[in-house]
C-alpha cells in the first residue's frame, strides 16, 4: 500500500508539475496575443478558456493528490473539502464545455458555403461570444450540490450515509446532480464525436479534391485553416480516449467510494488530458509568439529581411 501512494505521489506530481507549466506557457501567449491590442480570433480566446480550465483541475485536482499520496492525511477540512471539490468540478465541466464548443467553432468555419450550417456560419461569433459566458454560468451553477455534500474526512465508521473519498467525504447526492450532469457530459460528448467526424468527412473531401486538381509533382502545404482543424481534431481524440477510459472505469467498478486503487485510477484519467493538450496546441500556438515577436522587434525582423536579400 505504502509503495502503491509513492507511485502515484510521483506521476501526480509529474503530471501536475510538466502539465501546469505547459498550460501556463500557453495560457501566456494567449493573454499576451489578447492584451497585444491586436484583432484576436475567436478560436484563440476558446482556446485560453480551455487552457485556464485544464491549468485549474491541475491545480486544484494534482496538488491535494500529491499531498495525499505522500503521507499527509486530513489535511483538509470541511471548507477546503468543498472549496477543492468544486472548483475542480468546475474545471472539469468547463474542460469538456469549451472542448465541445472549440469542435463545433472549427467544423462551422471550415464547412463550405452550400452546407446546412450557412446561417450559423455568418452569426458564428456571436454564437460563440454568448456560448463562453452561458457555460460557465451553466457549470458554476450545476457543480453546486457539490459545495453543499462535500466534508471532511469522516474516521468514524457509525455515520450513515457517509462515503469517504481519499481525503475527504461525502453523502449521498441529488439524483436531479446526477441528471444534470449526465446530461451535459453526453451532449458535450456526442456533439464533440459528431462535429469531429463531420471535420474528418470535410477533410477528405478536400483532400480528394485537391488531389484531382493538382498534378502529381506538386506538393501544395495545407492552409491554416486545415492545420488548425488537424490539431483540434488530434486533441478530440485524446479527449475522447482518457475521457472514455475514465467512464469505462466509472461503470464498471463496484463500490468505488471504498476502492482506493479506484479512486487513485479515476484520479489519475481526469487528469491526463489538461496534462497531454497544451504539448497538442502549443505548436499551433507558438506562431502567436513570432507575431508578438514581430509587433515588439519591427526593425530586426526587417534587418533579417534585407540581409537575406544581400
Amino acid at each position: 500500500m505504502f509503495h502503491r501512494n509513492i507511485y502515484f505521489g510521483i506521476i501526480f506530481l509529474s503530471q501536475t508539475v510538466i502539465g501546469g507549466l505547459a498550460n501556463f506557457f500557453l495560457l501566456t501567449l494567449y493573454v499576451l496575443n489578447i492584451l497585444s491590442g491586436h484583432r484576436t480570433k475567436l478560436i484563440n480566446l476558446i482556446l485560453a478558456q480551455l487552457t485556464l480550465a485544464n491549468f485549474t483541475m491541475l491545480l486544484i485536482k494534482g496538488v491535494p493528490q500529491i499531498l495525499y499520496n505522500l503521507g499527509w492525511n486530513n489535511f483538509l477540512n470541511d471548507s477546503w473539502c468543498k472549496v477543492v471539490f468544486y472548483l475542480h468540478r468546475v474545471g472539469q465541466g468547463l474542460s469538456l464545455s469549451f472542448t465541445c464548443l472549440l469542435c463545433v467553432f472549427q467544423a462551422i468555419t471550415i464547412s463550405p458555403s452550400d452546407s446546412r450550417w450557412v446561417e450559423f456560419k455568418a452569426q458564428i461569433t456571436k454564437y460563440i461570444i454568448h456560448s463562453c459566458p452561458f457555460c460557465c454560468i451553466l457549470n458554476l451553477l450545476i457543480e453546486i450540490p457539490v459545495a453543499i455534500i462535500l466534508r471532511g474526512p469522516r474516521t468514524s465508521t457509525n455515520t450513515t450515509h457517509n462515503y469517504n473519498i481519499l481525503f475527504c467525504s461525502s453523502g449521498n447526492f441529488l439524483v436531479a446532480y446526477f441528471f444534470l450532469t449526465t446530461l451535459r457530459n453526453v451532449l458535450c460528448v456526442g456533439l464533440t464525436i459528431w462535429f469531429s467526424s463531420y471535420m474528418v468527412y470535410l477533410l477528405y473531401r478536400h483532400h480528394k479534391k485537391m488531389k484531382t486538381i493538382c498534378s502529381k509533382k506538386l506538393s501544395p502545404r495545407a492552409s491554416p485553416e486545415g492545420r488548425a482543424t488537424q490539431t483540434i481534431l488530434l486533441l478530440m481524440c485524446v479527449f475522447v480516449c482518457f475521457y472514455s477510459l475514465n467512464s469505462i472505469l466509472t461503470i464498471y467498478i463496484p463500490n468505488p467510494c471504498g476502492n482506493t486503487l479506484w479512486l487513485l485510477s479515476s484520479a489519475f484519467l481526469s487528469l491526463c488530458y489538461p496534462t497531454f493538450s497544451p504539448f497538442i496546441l502549443i505548436p499551433q500556438a507558438s506562431r502567436l509568439y513570432s507575431v508578438l515577436w514581430a509587433r515588439k522587434h519591427p526593425h530586426s525582423s526587417t534587418g533579417s529581411k534585407s540581409q537575406v536579400k544581400t
